[in-house]
């Protein structure tokens, strides 16, 4: 058998097996009075699509929104949008979040939204966070995952 036709099979082969991806975070904001971070991450994998999205720390730990708090399809760790307030502000202990809730149908296709809430520090200890509609009506708390 020539060699030549390994080739193919060798082509195939990289092709199965993801490589891993490259990701470039840029820090976009640090809370002078609470601990929030915000950073802007890119991903890119080979052979996949470039991703762009907004990664969200409390005291270290990562923001992950439960799905069970949307009746979501999975759990929210990936922002469309964020921002922190100025330590001056009368939101400091917040940062406003834009994030894609999807929702399954009766149908078995998922119904995707567009979601827009504040994450608020609270508690004595500033562990817990409260989520809350843009109009200040509290949709629950949580508390963010374990740091890695």
């Amino acid at each position: 058998m020539p060699k030549w036709c390994l080739l193919p099979a060798f082509v195939l082969a990289l092709a199965a097996f993801p490589a891993a991806a490259e990701s470039k975070r840029t820090l976009l904001f640090e809370g002078a009075v609470y601990p929030w971070k915000i950073a802007y991450v890119r991903e890119r994998r080979p052979w996949v699509r470039e991703e762009h999205y907004y990664a969200v720390e409390h005291d270290g730990r990562p923001l992950v929104l439960p799905r069970a708090l949307f009746g979501a399809v999975r759990d929210v760790d990936r922002f469309l949008a964020a921002s922190g307030f100025d330590s001056g502000a009368t939101n400091a202990d917040s940062v406003l979040l834009v994030f894609e809730v999807a929702r399954s149908k009766p149908d078995g296709f998922e119904r995707r939204e567009l979601v827009a809430a504040l994450a608020r520090s609270q508690g004595a200890a500033g562990s817990a966070i409260g989520l809350y509609t843009l109009q200040g009506e509290p949709i629950g708390e949580i508390e963010p995952e374990a740091a890695p």
